[in-house]
């Protein structure tokens, strides 16, 4: 119960990416966007804390060998495989006495 309400409250909040100056530390938290983290909380250090993109910078286009509608329709196909084996198996152990 416990697990579930964290996860709710951390969903709800934007992720941030941190790197401590003092011991080179790099951690993601979340918190919210008002809220802003200064002191490293692996070595403790006071104003020690840069906030790192969360984005990958180099925004050159990526040289694909598929097509992206390629890629969704093998993972549909794939997602579809999936259920009909678990469709068998849950048949399968229904009729188990």
């Amino acid at each position: 119960m416990l697990l579930e309400l964290k996860m709710i409250m951390v969903e709800g909040m934007p992720k941030y990416a941190y790197k401590c100056s003092a011991c080179g530390e790099q951690f993601e938290v979340f918190h919210l966007m008002k809220e802003v983290m200064e002191d490293c909380e692996k070595c403790g250090a006071k104003c020690s804390l840069k906030k790192l993109p969360l984005f990958p910078i180099n925004l050159n286009k990526v040289d694909r060998k598929q097509k992206v509608g390629d890629i969704v329709k093998q993972h549909i196909e794939e997602a579809k495989e999936d259920i009909k084996k678990e469709k068998q198996r849950l048949k399968e152990q229904e009729h188990k006495p």
